[in-house]
């Protein structure tokens, strides 16, 4: 008999798909395959569970790395329509107006309207520097999906579940790299609830059972990296100065794709949380 969790695990897997193919089109008998649900049950359970139907879910995914690209890059509107999975620019503009209230020309040019409002009361000097800019070769992952705040109690029950059943199968947790992807930006993302995977990076030739864990390869990528010093409910401070400060300066224009966040010192190092260190993967354009 099926646990609660498989089934919930064969959902995450269609939101991962839907993540990375949302450009694409979506066909109904490829999400049948991967969630081994009817197309009807599978929308029944997917609303239950995300509060949106699977269509419209995939254009909030839409619209909303749109307005990463309207944010961060220099690309013209039509560019960006056609990435995002659009024909043209009028049904794109109509879809990001539905969404946001704005077109897509406006709320470009509030940019540094948005980007700034979440920093204009932050008065405290965090530690905040661009350490380096790295290309990221493609890693095959054992992940479980969080969905909720971010700066939650539960993201620790995650990783802990994730840590434990981990070694259950002889993964070496004390050896192994682990990082988060933030799938959603607050500034961006209108939902209350957002997403965030737990990863742990395995060999690609490690057998996992997979019935009980979802693995996926995450692609290669270039990323300008930041560290930061303190505590996990300080992060969103060093978050605000590359959104209000790095992002105008740099030079570099940033890709839609997640954010990752590398936890390099942690609990396992230190019992100050004042110590720990996260390194802040921000992802850049080829």
């Amino acid at each position: 008999m099926e646990t609660k969790e498989h089934y919930i695990n064969r959902l995450q897997q269609v939101v991962s798909y839907l993540r990375t193919k949302y450009y694409q089109k979506i066909l109904i008998e490829d999400l049948e395959e991967l969630s081994n649900f009817s197309y009807r049950n599978l929308q029944r359970i997917f609303k239950a569970n995300y509060a949106e139907t699977i269509g419209a879910y995939v254009i909030r995914v839409k619209v909303e790395n749109s307005a990463k690209m309207l944010l961060f890059t220099k690309d013209e509107i039509k560019q960006i329509a056609d990435k995002v999975g659009y024909s043209d620019v009028q049904s794109f503009s109509k879809a990001f107006k539905k969404h946001y209230g704005i077109s897509p020309a406006i709320y470009r040019n509030k940019k540094e309207e948005i980007l700034q409002k979440k920093n204009s009361k932050q008065h405290t000097i965090m530690p905040f520097f661009e350490n380096r800019i790295i290309e990221l070769k493609s890693k095959k992952v054992l992940y479980k999906t969080y969905k909720g705040d971010y700066y939650n109690n539960q993201i620790n029950e995650i990783w802990n579940r994730l840590l434990t059943e981990s070694a259950a199968v002889n993964i070496n947790i004390d050896e192994a790299i682990s990082f988060g992807i933030i799938w959603d930006e607050p500034i961006i993302s209108e939902k209350i609830s957002y997403n965030y995977d737990a990863c742990i990076i395995i060999d690609e030739v490690i057998k996992i059972p997979s019935k009980k864990f979802k693995t996926k390869i995450i692609p290669s990528q270039k990323y300008a990296v930041f560290i930061h010093i303190g505590d996990y409910r300080s992060i969103s401070k060093t978050y605000d100065k590359i959104f209000s400060n790095w992002i105008f300066t740099s030079g570099k224009e940033v890709s839609e794709k997640p954010f990752l966040e590398f936890y390099i010192k942690h609990e396992s190092h230190t019992n100050d949380e004042n110590e720990y260190e996260t390194e802040i993967y921000v992802p850049l354009k080829n």
